[in-house]
């Protein structure tokens, strides 16, 4: 049984590392599953990795106009994705300069911004020094101090965890050179020796091995005048709109770690026998992984938009970023866990075909406090409530039809419509307004629901009724919302990241429908149902699996996909094959 799927030229690079990169399944493969969990048993980095794959990855996030390979961010994902699921270590080996770069390509002088792209290209790194110690996720209360002084500024206080500290070749830091405020903060733009001269001990985490995490401290280091980036005071501002890119690339690897636990653990449930029947054959793994398999789809869905959104609604970033985070880490370790479960013991052996499962379950649960950690990304999201509960509520607008979407959500949404050059002076810190995605849902679910009740998809036409009761209640419920409460605040910005992230895979699927999402026919619902039961179901608090309907909808999509050697994805790639797999009829 094979998918037939389209041909996704705009993805075209990342299909053609995939096929250079190899059979990652075959244990002979140097950049395969097996290697990686050599890798991660010996701390070490994936130098021959890094050295394949490196050359396409490292200004993979840079714009081209600024002298990168950037042309659309969501192809960069995809690109990234097809290294990180043979190891997603490959992330801090070749692109954890992502944050520091990006402040400087937003802020810097045009030679602040060509240096750097060269220290890129040549395969240099650059370290982020903007977490403190004491402080953690509070950073208006840094104490890090950049005072002036003849010629430039002098450095003084400590800095923690800088991936890749260790040997960077350049630090960014962000110090404080005024009162109070975010605007009490600049950034300044070290050379390599003076980051030498102030480094202090590395530290090793978890997951993601060889990712050394540096300390720094300053003890009145001086640094030129020339080396602050943008204006005095704009150091906070820069970095929050740097971690807005951050946060969608985050996402690569999420979908990554989930993409390979999920195709072991079906690897697994195929090959083996349980009870006299193959273990695939039993409802509840056949459950298990397709929650596992629509969260992942979900995740993917909300990655692509949230990617290409850079491009046609740069100030939307601001919450879109917060949501592509804090969803991707969620659904990625929840599919991981129930993957786990399929693979029982073998998830967490150090040898065997399945080794690789536990390495990339450790990297995931990084990802998941890099590049903003879970509390301070819900307090991003927590930040827009004022603005959004002001704007008109899209339930009281009269929805106009789909066809009235604007033009620039259309086209984010529409997987092959061609993109904008990305602009990262555009990016805002806030939007304006009500939300494009959310906004846009009363005049696509009544087109929608029309077109699938038609077509006697009842089971997709009650779900996309749930999203849009979904987006009612988060309106009214913004609207109630009296002062400020954290708690309360928490919980209310993690069900919008599900509401929204719903919206997302609805918008989509209908504005694809002629495409060949996931390898099924045009217009299936079938991956879309999927995705807005389990992104419903926990915006309303009740993380439960797939109904029996709804898995095996999905599973007719995945099954094949993972029969053809199929990214799973909305745009399923082809991915190298041809390595041997673990041999069937194998007891459990």
């Amino acid at each position: 049984m094979t998918a037939d799927t389209e041909r996704w030229p705009r993805y075209a690079a990342a299909t053609a590392l995939e096929r250079e990169l190899g059979d990652p399944r075959d244990a002979r493969n140097p950049l395969g599953f097996a290697a990686a969990a050599g890798r991660d048993a010996d701390e070490s980095r994936p130098h021959a990795l890094a050295a394949q794959a490196g050359p396409r990855l490292r200004t993979a996030f840079v714009p081209a106009a600024l002298g990168g390979t950037m042309e659309a961010l969501d192809a960069t994902l995809m690109l990234v994705r097809t290294a990180a699921r043979r190891d997603a270590a490959i992330m801090p080996a070749t692109m954890f300069g992502i944050t520091a770069a990006t402040c400087v390509l937003i802020a810097g002088s045009p030679g602040q911004r060509e240096h750097v792209v060269r220290l890129l290209r040549q395969g240099g790194s650059l370290g982020f020094a903007l977490s403190e110690a004491d402080h953690g996720s509070d950073l208006l209360a840094n104490d890090t101090r950049a005072e002036e002084v003849a010629g430039g500024y002098a450095l003084t206080g400590e800095k923690w965890l800088v991936g890749l500290g260790g040997g960077c070749d350049g630090l960014l830091v962000v110090a404080r050179t005024g009162g109070r405020g975010p605007a009490a903060f600049s950034a300044l733009l070290l050379d390599g020796e003076q980051a030498a001269a102030a480094r202090r001990g590395t530290r090793r985490p978890t997951g993601m091995r060889g990712a050394d995490l540096a300390g720094f401290r300053f003890d009145g280091l001086t640094v030129p005048r020339d080396a602050l980036v943008g204006g005095v005071g704009r150091g906070l501002e820069t970095a929050m709109k740097a971690m807005q890119v951050v946060r969608t690339m985050s996402t690569a690897a999420s979908l990554a770690c989930a993409d390979t636990g999920l195709r072991l653990a079906v690897d697994f449930a195929a090959a083996h026998r349980a009870a006299g029947r193959e273990v695939l054959a039993h409802p509840g793994t056949r459950r298990e992984l397709a929650t596992a398999a629509a969260l992942l789809l979900a995740g993917d869905a909300v990655a692509l938009t949230t990617a290409r959104g850079l491009h046609t609604l740069p100030a939307a970033q601001s919450l879109w970023s917060s949501v592509a985070k804090k969803v991707l880490t969620d659904t990625s370790e929840e599919a991981l866990a129930r993957c786990a479960d399929v693979l029982g013991s073998r998830g967490v052996l150090r040898d065997g075909p399945y080794a690789a499962f536990d390495t990339l379950r450790r990297d995931n649960a990084v990802v998941r406090h890099i590049d903003t950690s879970p509390t301070a990304n819900l307090r991003l999201v927590a930040a827009h409530f004022a603005r959004l509960a002001a704007a008109p509520s899209a339930t009281d607008a009269d929805p106009g039809g789909a066809d009235a979407l604007p033009e620039a959500l259309a086209r984010t949404c529409t997987l092959d419509s061609p993109l904008p050059e990305p602009r990262l002076d555009r990016l805002e810190l806030s939007d304006r307004g009500a939300d494009p995605v959310l906004s846009a849902v009363p005049a696509v679910a009544a087109d929608a629901r029309e077109v699938l009740e038609k077509a006697g998809e009842r089971r997709a036409a009650r779900a996309v009724t749930r999203l849009e009761r979904a987006v009612s209640w988060l309106a009214h419920a913004l609207r109630a919302r009296r002062g400020a409460d954290p708690l309360r605040d928490q919980d209310l910005a993690a069900r919008l990241c599900w509401v929204h992230a719903a919206a997302s895979c609805l918008l989509l699927w209908w504005h694809n429908r002629d495409r060949r999402l996931c390898g099924a026919p045009a217009g299936d619902p079938g991956w879309l149902t999927a995705a807005l039961t389990v992104l419903t179901a926990r915006a309303a608090g009740r993380p439960g699996p797939l109904p029996e309907e709804d898995a095996e909808a999905v599973l007719a999509a995945v099954l094949p996909l993972h029969e053809a050697d199929r990214l799973f994805s909305l745009a399923a790639l082809p991915l190298a094959h041809g390595g041997p797999a673990p041999a069937r009829g194998a007891s459990a």
